[in-house]
């Protein structure tokens, strides 16, 4: 198995992805995990040995997430349900920018609609 690589952020807190953050959670290397809240959510902060890592997006900062419901869903799918959560610094808030021409699109019915699902037999 290839370890996994942690790309270090300014911050000196490392950004880590979902993939090998699996990986670390499989090899039973992580002590613990919290959910950390700032202004208009929670980044997750990853504890193993003497390091810690953020979780991280696609484009390559730390993951925000709009509520615990959501981090708990995350983790238990990654098969680490248990976290802790320091809601020392959240603020409430929005995670992402509002898009009106997106909900007055919505509200016009003008979006495509998604597939339908086949029945299954």
């Amino acid at each position: 198995m290839e370890k996994p690589t942690i790309e270090a952020t300014d911050t000196a807190i490392a950004l880590l992805q979902e993939a090998p953050l699996r990986e670390l959670i499989a090899a039973r290397v992580i002590s613990h995990v919290i959910a950390t809240g700032l202004a208009g959510g929670f980044v997750l902060e990853i504890h193993f040995g003497e390091r810690k890592a953020r979780l991280a997006s696609s484009r390559g900062v730390p993951r925000t997430f709009a509520s615990l419901s959501t981090v708990a869903v995350l983790m238990q799918r990654l098969g680490f349900p248990k976290f802790e959560v320091d809601a020392s610094g959240y603020q409430p808030g929005r995670v992402r920018p509002a898009q009106p021409e997106r909900s007055a699109a919505m509200k016009a019915g003008k979006l495509p609609k998604a597939p339908r699902k086949s029945a299954k037999s």
